[in-house]
């Protein structure tokens, strides 16, 4: 009896533990949509990039900085922005040891893919320096 109780105590345990750790994971199929203005801050996880859609409507330029928090070193984080095409081609990339990367580029309408990666001196821990916001134009 307590065989079948620890069976179906695990059972039970199992089921409702990994839909929470799937939505937990950073292997999300459908990326966030990039929006216009700052974006929620961010954490720079080392090894997990952050891959958000940028919808275009109409021709126009595209810029995207990444900031740090004002009174905060950013020294030492490297950070790395790529955009991609609908097709998965690299069509630009910026990058910093600094922690503030600038992609300025025209763009037609279309689906793009925007890829942020990179690691800090404090790496997936509580350090302020692996935090960064976007700020969008477009």
């Amino acid at each position: 009896m307590k065989l079948k109780i620890v069976t179906f105590g695990i059972a039970l345990a199992s089921a409702i533990s990994t839909p929470t750790m799937a939505s937990m994971g950073g292997n999300n199929s459908i990326p966030a949509i990039l929006e216009k203005g700052i974006s929620s801050t961010q954490i720079l996880a080392n090894g997990h990039p952050k891959r958000l859609q940028v919808n275009i409507d109409q021709p126009t330029t595209l810029n995207v900085t990444s900031e740090h928090f004002p009174g905060i070193s950013s020294q030492g984080s490297h950070i790395t922005g790529t955009l991609y095409d609908a097709s998965g081609q690299r069509i630009a990339e910026a990058s910093s040891p600094n922690g503030h990367f600038l992609i300025q580029r025209q763009l037609r309408p279309g689906n793009y893919l925007l890829e942020i990666s990179g690691w800090s001196p404090g790496g997936n821990t509580a350090d302020l320096r692996n935090r960064y916001e976007l700020h969008a134009t477009y």
